[in-house]
C-alpha cells in the first residue's frame, strides 16, 4: 500500500514538473514571439510638423517605428503608458560641442544632453576637427562605434582643423599645393561618412583663410550632397558683412549653407535681426538654401564667467614693453630643447595616451617649428591638437590677486595717461553690452548678486568704470546679457531657423577650459520649449518642436531621422510637458532637466521613468553620396 501510494506522488510530481516545463517553455516562446519590440500607447503624438496633435499608440521593431495607430493590439517585450504624455521625434542638435568631452569614456553617455530629450548630436563646428587631426576619420568612427556612445552623432570636418594639419598656424595664405591636400583630405572624409564642412571665419588658424580659400574646399562637399556650416566672419562686430560673405560662399558653390548660432551681439546692434533675416531671405528667393540655428539665451559663451576687467585693459602694454611673460617668451624656451626631451615632454601632458603608432608617427615627422609649437601649446591647453589656439595666453583668464600684474595695473592708475587709457578701454568694454545688461553673478558683497553695473555705479555715485574697476580687483564676476530679448525671439520665428546649443559634454561639476560651462549645455532643448513655447508663447508648441527635430533633419539630409513616422528610426522623447524643471543656474549650471519620462534611441530605451537606465544606444551616422 505504502509502496503504491509513493509510485503515484511520483507520478503527480513528474507530471507537475512537466507541466512546469511546458509551461515555461510557452512563456519564453511567447516572449520570443512577441510582435513588437516596444509598444508606447496613448500618448500625444507631435509628429515633427506642424501639423496638430493626435493621440495614438507607437509600435517599434527592430530599432524602427514600424505602425501608428489609434489602438495597436497585439504584444510588445515592453509597454509605455503614455496617457496624459506627449510624443515626439528626439531632438536634433544642430551646433554642439560635445565631441571633444566624449572623447573621455567618462562623459561618454552625455547625460546633461539625454535629459534634455536630445538623441543626437552634430559635431566638428567652428573649423573644429571632429577627430584629433592625426586620425584618419573611419578611425575615430570605428572607435566610437565599438566603444559605445550615448548619443547619435554626425560629422563636419572644420576647416580650421584640415588647415592646422596642412599649413600649420601661420598666418599666410595657402599654396596651391596645401590647397589641393586640404582638398584631398576633404575628400577622403566626405566618402567615409562625413556630413560636410564647418568653418570659423573668427578664429584662427580658419580665419587666416580668405573667402577663396573656404570656396575652393567647400566645392568639395557639393557631389557628396554634403552642407557648409559657419560661424561666420566678425559675427559680433559686423553680423550684416558676416552674412553677405556666407552667402557669396554659398552661391559660388551651390552648396547648403548653415549659419551657426544666428545672433545679434552688442547693445548698439540691437534690432537688426530683421535686417539680418531679409538678408536670408532674399537670398533664399534667389535659389540659394540658406538656414541657421539659435541657442536661446541672452549671454553667450563668456558670459557665466566674464570678468569686469577684459585682458587687453589689465595687460595694457606690459607684453609689448617686455614687462611680461609672453607666448614668444614661453615658446624660445622650449625651442632650446632638443627634439628627443620635446617628444618626451609632450607624451606625458597629452589627454591621447598611450601614443598610438599613428600619433607617434605625426608628432614625429612635424617640423622643428611646428613641433616646438605643439608641445608648448599642449603643455599649457593639452587639446591643444582637438581645438588649439593660436596664442596660448590668450585665453588665459584675468588672475587679479597676482601681486606683480596687480601692482602694475594700480601703479598704471596713478598714472595720468595711462589711467585714460584704462578708462577707455574699460569703458569700451562696457559698451558691448551696456552697463544695465551687466548682471554681477558672483561677488564678495553678496548683496549685489544679481544687480546691474549701472544700478551700483549709481548708487556710489560713482562712473560705470570705476565701479567696474573696483568690482573687477574684488574678482567679481558677471553675466553680459550681449543679445535681447526681441532679437531672439524675431530669429525664432524664422521657419528656416533649429536650434542648436553651442554646448559640451563637461565633467560633471567643474568648469571646462575656458572657464564656467554655460547653461545651454544642461537646458536648451527643454528651455526653448517652457519658455518660448509654453510660457511666453512666442512660437507654437509644434513650432518649437519642429525646430529641434524635423527641421534639423532636413538641413543635415538625414533621412531616416526627427520624425514620428513608419519606417523611420525610433529616436523618441515622451515627455511630461506639465512638468518640466530646468534646475540649472548660472552659479549652478550642473544640474539636469527633468520632464524625460522616457528616451527611446534607434529602439532602445535609454531613460526610464525619468532616470538613464546605463544603456549607450548611439549611432555614428554617415552620410550616403547623392546620386549625380
Amino acid at each position: 500500500m505504502e509502496m503504491r501510494i509513493k509510485k503515484r506522488l511520483g507520478i503527480i510530481l513528474l507530471l507537475t514538473f512537466m507541466a512546469a516545463l511546458m509551461l515555461l517553455a510557452q512563456l519564453s516562446q511567447a516572449r520570443t514571439d512577441t510582435e513588437y519590440d516596444l509598444l508606447i500607447k496613448k500618448g500625444m503624438i507631435h509628429e515633427g510638423s506642424l501639423k496638430a496633435p493626435y493621440k495614438a499608440d507607437v509600435a517599434i521593431k527592430d530599432g524602427k517605428i514600424v505602425k501608428i495607430d489609434p489602438a495597436i493590439k497585439g504584444s510588445a517585450a515592453s509597454i509605455i503608458e503614455a496617457e496624459g504624455l506627449h510624443v515626439m521625434p528626439g531632438f536634433i542638435d544642430l551646433h554642439t560641442h560635445v565631441e571633444v568631452g566624449m572623447d573621455s569614456k567618462e562623459n561618454r553617455a552625455c547625460l546633461n544632453y539625454l535629459t534634455q530629450g536630445v538623441t543626437t548630436a552634430i559635431v566638428g563646428h567652428c573649423g573644429y576637427s571632429p577627430w584629433i587631426i592625426y586620425e584618419k576619420p573611419e578611425e575615430h568612427m570605428k572607435r566610437l562605434s565599438e566603444e559605445g556612445i550615448g548619443l547619435n552623432m554626425a560629422f563636419l570636418f572644420g576647416q580650421g582643423g584640415i588647415r592646422r594639419l596642412v599649413v600649420g598656424d601661420e598666418d599666410r595664405k595657402a599654396t596651391p599645393e596645401e590647397i589641393e591636400h586640404m582638398k584631398t583630405l576633404l575628400k577622403e572624409a566626405m566618402e567615409k561618412g562625413a556630413f560636410g564642412i564647418s568653418s570659423s571665419r573668427d578664429y584662427p588658424p580658419g580665419s587666416y583663410a580668405g573667402t577663396d580659400e573656404v570656396v575652393e574646399l567647400v566645392k568639395v562637399v557639393k557631389p557628396f550632397g554634403g552642407v557648409y556650416h559657419t560661424h561666420m566672419l566678425k559675427e559680433g562686430r559686423d553680423l550684416l558683412g558676416a552674412i553677405e560673405e556666407a552667402l557669396e560662399i554659398a552661391e559660388k558653390t551651390g552648396v547648403p549653407t548653415h549659419l551657426s548660432h544666428l545672433k545679434v551681439v552688442g547693445e548698439k546692434n540691437w534690432g537688426k535681426a530683421r535686417e539680418a533675416c531679409d538678408l536670408i531671405e532674399k537670398a533664399q528667393q534667389k535659389g540659394l538654401r540658406i538656414t541657421a540655428d539659435q541657442y536661446p539665451y541672452r549671454f553667450a559663451g563668456e558670459g557665466p564667467s566674464a570678468k569686469l576687467i577684459p585682458l587687453e585693459v589689465w595687460m595694457g602694454e606690459a607684453a609689448k614693453n617686455r614687462q611680461v611673460l609672453t607666448s614668444e617668451d614661453i615658446r624660445m624656451i622650449y625651442d632650446h630643447l632638443p627634439d628627443t626631451v620635446l617628444i618626451d615632454i609632450y607624451t606625458k601632458v597629452t589627454p591621447y595616451a598611450p601614443l598610438s603608432q599613428r600619433h607617434l608617427q605625426f608628432v614625429e615627422n612635424l617640423s622643428r617649428k611646428r613641433l616646438v609649437n605643439l608641445v608648448t601649446q599642449s603643455v599649457y591647453f593639452p587639446m591643444y591638437l582637438r581645438m588649439g589656439v593660436i596664442d596660448i595666453l590668450q585665453y588665459q583668464p584675468v588672475d587679479v590677486s597676482n601681486p606683480r600684474l596687480r601692482a602694475m595695473f594700480l601703479a598704471r592708475l596713478e598714472n595720468t595717461e595711462e589711467k585714460k587709457k584704462i578708462y577707455e578701454g574699460m569703458a569700451k568694454n562696457i559698451e558691448r553690452a551696456g552697463a544695465s545688461n551687466i548682471i554681477i553673478s558672483i561677488c564678495v558683497e553678496k548683496e549685489l548678486e544679481g544687480k546691474s553695473l549701472q544700478e551700483i555705479a549709481l548708487a556710489r555715485g560713482q562712473s560705470v568704470e570705476e565701479t567696474a574697476i573696483e568690482l573687477g580687483l574684488m574678482g567679481t564676476k558677471v553675466v553680459p546679457l550681449l543679445m535681447c530679448e526681441e532679437d531672439i525671439e524675431y530669429i525664432m520665428n524664422r521657419d528656416y531657423v533649429g536650434t542648436g546649443s553651442d554646448g559640451t559634454a563637461p565633467f560633471y561639476g567643474l568648469d571646462d577650459g575656458f572657464g564656467s560651462v554655460h547653461i545651454r549645455s544642461y537646458t536648451t532643448f527643454l528651455h526653448k520649449i517652457k519658455k518660448y513655447a509654453l510660457e511666453r508663447k512666442t512660437v507654437s508648441l509644434d513650432h518649437a518642436i519642429r525646430s529641434q527635430t524635423s527641421l534639423p533633419a532636413a538641413i543635415m539630409g538625414f533621412k531616416d531621422r526627427g520624425w514620428i513616422k513608419q519606417g523611420y528610426k525610433a529616436d523618441i522623447n515622451v515627455m511630461d510637458l506639465d512638468n518640466i524643471n530646468i534646475k540649472a543656474t548660472v552659479i549652478n549650471p550642473h544640474q539636469y532637466c527633468e520632464g524625460i519620462q522616457y528616451l527611446i534611441m534607434n529602439g532602445k530605451m535609454v531613460i526610464e521613468a525619468g532616470q538613464w537606465n546605463g544603456t549607450l544606444a548611439g549611432e555614428v551616422l554617415k552620410l550616403k553620396k547623392t546620386e549625380s
